[in-house]
């Protein structure tokens, strides 16, 4: 069996060992990003499974089965509309890699959802991004990772969108998480409806 793994191709055999995640690949745009494709594939070798069930616990929403191409490149990190495609940049730092490939793969989830509730397409990730960087990787590597964010260029306002969210305690993130599965609203205003079982990570 050991060997059967070792003759397939690298990408197959990384879907493979991440076989309670959703299907990913990975390719480089060119031979310049071979090396940073292989870190996010070896990433994903690694924490792939950890990283989907994570998301998926903490949002409450499922990944399609539908396989996920990630392609590597210089340009900025964005998931398609279709959540087909996502795109990763090459040069991040380790730390930073791992957080971008959480972020993008969120987004991806976040499609999934039956309404957006008037968010916008941060607001809405970082209701659950914080937290599940937080149980992946530790409280002092979120905080580290939303200082970056904090500092984003770019039309969309990512300062105000991680105020706005950690301005809420975790609690309050699951109840609009919630309110956005159950009614199609992100607003604090109690439910009709049994709240899910309390979460047990801090």
């Amino acid at each position: 069996m050991k060997g059967w793994l070792a003759a397939l191709p690298v990408t197959f055999a990384a879907m493979l060992l991440c076989a309670a995640a959703p299907p990913v690949s990975f390719a480089p745009v060119d031979s310049r990003f071979a090396a940073a494709s292989a870190e996010y594939e070896a990433l994903w070798r690694a924490d792939g499974s950890r990283i989907a069930t994570l998301l998926e616990e903490t949002s409450g929403l499922t990944f399609p089965a539908a396989r996920i191409d990630v392609i590597v490149s210089e340009g900025s990190p964005m998931t398609t509309f279709d959540g087909r495609t996502i795109r990763l940049r090459a040069g991040y730092s380790p730390a930073y890699k791992k957080a971008t490939l959480v972020h993008e793969l969120g987004h991806r989830l976040a499609l999934t959802l039956p309404s957006r509730g008037g968010l916008d397409d941060h607001r809405l990730l970082y209701l659950f991004l914080y937290d599940v960087w937080t149980d992946l990787y530790g409280r002092d590597f979120a905080d580290r990772m939303v200082a970056i964010e904090r500092r984003i260029p770019g039309p969309e306002d990512y300062e105000a969108a991680w105020t706005w969210a950690l301005a809420l305690t975790r609690d309050q993130r699951q109840a609009r998480l919630r309110a956005l599965r159950t009614r199609g609203d992100a607003s604090d205003r109690p439910l009709d409806i049994a709240p899910g079982p309390p979460i047990s990570r801090p």
